[in-house]
C-alpha cells in the first residue's frame, strides 16, 4: 500500500465522524464493555510491540556496537540545517495547499503552515494518522467550509506529492542501476496522478450541475450524495486553473527537494559519501514507509526501508541502520516542538482540534443575543 492510498483511507473513518449532526432527542446508549473501552489502548500497545519487534529484528541483523559508535560520532553541526529544512519544506507545501483553497476562500499561508505542522505532530503521537483529521477539523471550524470540500484539498495535496516523486524516481533510474527496482512505483504514481487529474476536472465541472439534484424533494439519499459531491467538487476547482496547477507543480518539487536536504544533512553528519541524487530516492522511500499506519509514525518500518535502500548503494549495514535511526529522530524533533507552538500561535482550543461539542450547542453559543 503506497503513500497516497493509506493517507486517504486512514482519513475516512474519522471523516464520517466529523459529518455527524446530533438530533434534538438524544437516545441513551448502553455503556461500552470493558473490551471495547480497552481496544484503543490494546491497539497502541500492539503497534508499539510491532515497532519494537521490527527495530529489534533490524538491530539483530547488524552489529549493534557499530551502530552505537556511528551515532556517537555524529557531527551535530548539521542539525540546524536539517531542522530548518524540515520547516521550510512545509512552508512550500502550505503555498501549494493555498492554491487548492483559492477558488473557495482566502486562507493565509501562515495558517496553513501551522495547520500542516500540527497535523504532522499529531500523526506522530496519535494512531492511524489521525493528524489528517485534525487538519480537516481545524480548517472546518476556522473557515466554515464543508468537510467534503476540505477533504478534497487534502487528497489533492497528497496526490500532488507524486509529481515530485515521479521525477525523483525517473532521475534515480536514469543515474543508478541500483534504483531500477523503483520504476513500477513511478508508473503507479503516474497513473494515479493522471487519473486523479482527469477525475478532478470532471467532478469540478459537474459540481455546478449537482445543485439540480439537491433541489429535488424525492430521495433523501440521492440529495445527500449530490450535496456531498457538489461540495467535494468545489474543493477541486483549482484543477481547472492552469496558473494554480503550475504553482502546484513547482512548489511540490521545491518542497521535496528541500526535504532531501534534511537527509543530506543527516548523511553528512554520519560521514556518508553518497551522491545528492541518492537522497532524493531516500525521500520517496521514507515518505512511503511512514505513510503505512502499521506502527506509530512508521517506527520500525521507516528504519528497515531506509536501511535496505542505503545498503543497495554500497553502504555498510551498520552505518545504514545508524543513518535510518538518526534521520527518523531528526525528522520527528522539529514537529514535536513546532506542533504545540503552532497550536498556541493560532490560538487553537481543544475544541478546535477534536470534535467535543455537539453542533446544537455550538449553534446556541454562536447565535446572536
Amino acid at each position: 500500500m503506497h503513500y497516497l492510498l493509506t493517507s486517504v483511507f486512514s482519513t475516512l473513518p474519522l471523516y464520517n465522524a466529523l459529518q455527524v449532526e446530533y438530533q434534538e432527542d438524544v437516545v441513551a446508549l448502553t455503556p461500552p464493555g470493558v473490551l471495547r473501552r480497552s481496544f484503543p489502548y490494546l491497539r497502541s500497545l500492539l503497534q508499539l510491540a510491532l515497532a519494537g519487534a521490527l527495530l529489534a529484528g533490524l538491530l539483530w541483523r547488524v552489529d549493534l556496537s557499530s551502530v552505537r559508535d556511528e551515532l556517537e560520532r555524529a557531527t551535530l553541526w548539521w542539525l540546524p540545517l536539517a531542522f530548518a529544512a524540515v520547516l521550510v519544506s512545509h512552508w512550500f507545501r502550505a503555498l501549494r495547499w493555498q492554491q487548492f483553497f483559492q477558488p473557495m476562500t482566502r486562507v493565509s499561508v501562515s495558517f496553513l503552515f501551522g495547520t500542516a505542522v500540527l497535523g504532522v505532530a499529531c500523526n506522530m503521537t496519535l494512531p492511524l494518522r489521525a493528524g489528517e483529521v485534525v487538519r480537516v477539523q481545524v480548517l472546518r471550524r476556522r473557515t466554515g467550509l464543508s468537510v467534503s470540500s476540505i477533504v478534497a484539498t487534502v487528497i489533492s495535496e497528497k496526490l500532488a506529492d507524486t509529481i515530485a516523486f515521479c521525477s525523483f524516481i525517473i532521475l534515480g533510474v536514469v543515474l543508478y542501476e541500483e534504483a531500477r527496482f523503483l520504476w513500477p512505483l513511478a508508473v503507479l504514481y503516474g497513473c494515479l496522478l493522471t487519473g486523479w487529474t482527469i477525475g478532478a476536472r470532471w467532478l469540478a465541472g459537474r459540481s455546478e450541475s449537482a445543485e439540480e439534484l439537491v433541489s429535488q424533494p424525492e430521495g433523501r439519499l440521492r440529495a445527500w450524495v449530490a450535496t456531498e459531491l457538489r461540495a467535494f467538487g468545489h474543493g477541486l476547482q483549482a484543477f481547472r486553473r492552469p496558473g494554480a496547477m503550475f504553482t502546484v507543480f513547482w512548489t511540490s518539487h521545491v518542497a521535496w527537494l528541500v526535504e532531501g536536504v534534511v537527509y543530506y544533512a543527516c548523511g553528512r553528519a554520519l560521514g556518508l559519501d553518497l551522491s545528492p541524487a541518492v537522497y532524493l530516492l531516500v525521500v520517496v522511500v521514507a515518505s512511503l514507509a511512514v505513510s503505512v499506519p502499521v506502527t506509530q509514525a512508521g517506527l520500525g518500518v521507516f528504519e528497515i526501508a531506509l536501511t535496505g535502500l542505503i545498503v543497495a548503494f554500497g553502504v555498510d549495514k551498520s552505518q545504514a541502520a545508524a543513518f535510518a535511526i538518526f534521520s527518523h529522530v531528526v525528522l520527528a524533533l522539529p514537529y514535536l516542538v513546532a506542533g504545540p507552538m503552532a497550536a498556541v500561535a493560532m490560538k487553537l482550543s481543544l475544541a478546535d482540534i477534536v470534535f467535543l461539542r455537539r453542533a446544537r450547542e455550538e449553534a446556541v453559543e454562536t447565535a446572536p443575543a
